[in-house]
């Protein structure tokens, strides 16, 4: 495990604080590959758990305060982080893979991702809608971020859009090319824009089909 307060670049990865008198914490426990991290602020910090491997990634944090959490035994390839706030997190539970994913806070809410979950590509997370809107009346603001909490052993297909005050429960699927704005029920499977309920009563496993057949023929 390491700390860093400044700027440098070790095993491929760039790393960057803006502030030398700052404390900025990265404690790694897993493995670093050929990311680009920038923080600046105060108080942030980066962890990532036993066994796990963070690759090919962009992280961003910008403010004071803030969490990105990385569990035990995970496996994250090109992840993008921006993390534009105060006191916010972002967590990826253990053993979750992820194979190309964004994932934006500007607002503090928390983004939390369970264990064992599966990540395609071109994955979309957001817990805001990036603009402020306000009722021209009131003049109050009518499109405050929310938190977004993904359950456990959860598989987001390819180009999944994951939307603002979303729960996802644990065991369920979201389809390729679906744009969650709603919460989704365990053990169900949702698809579409907006995404809907299409099966439920469902579990999925990791095993990919191609070995399957392969071993069911032998």
């Amino acid at each position: 495990m390491y700390t860093i307060h400044f700027k440098y670049f070790t095993g491929f990865n760039f790393i960057k604080t803006k502030y030398k008198q700052i404390k900025n914490k990265l404690e790694i426990f897993g493995k670093l590959r050929k990311n680009k991290i920038k923080i600046s602020g105060n108080n942030n910090i980066i962890y990532v758990g036993k066994n796990s491997l963070l690759r090919d990634s962009n992280i961003f944090i910008k403010g004071n305060n803030n969490i990105l959490y990385i569990g035990e035994d995970c496996a994250v390839n090109n992840l993008s982080i921006i993390l534009d706030n105060e006191g916010s997190e972002i967590r990826i539970g253990n053993k979750t893979s992820i194979a190309k994913a964004q994932i934006v806070s500007l607002e503090p809410y928390k983004i939390e991702i369970g264990e064992d979950c599966m990540l395609s590509y071109d994955i979309e997370i957001r817990n805001t809608d990036s603009h402020k809107i306000y009722d021209k009346n009131t003049n109050q603001r009518i499109n405050e971020g929310k938190s977004i909490n993904i359950g456990n052993h959860v598989w987001l297909g390819m180009r999944a859009v994951i939307l603002k005050g979303v729960n996802i429960g644990n065991n369920s699927i979201v389809a390729g090319g679906s744009i969650v704005t709603k919460d989704v029920k365990a053990n169900t499977i949702v698809s579409g824009n907006p995404a809907k309920q299409i099966k439920e009563n469902i579990y999925w496993t990791r095993e990919e089909v191609m070995k399957y057949l392969e071993e069911k023929n032998e």
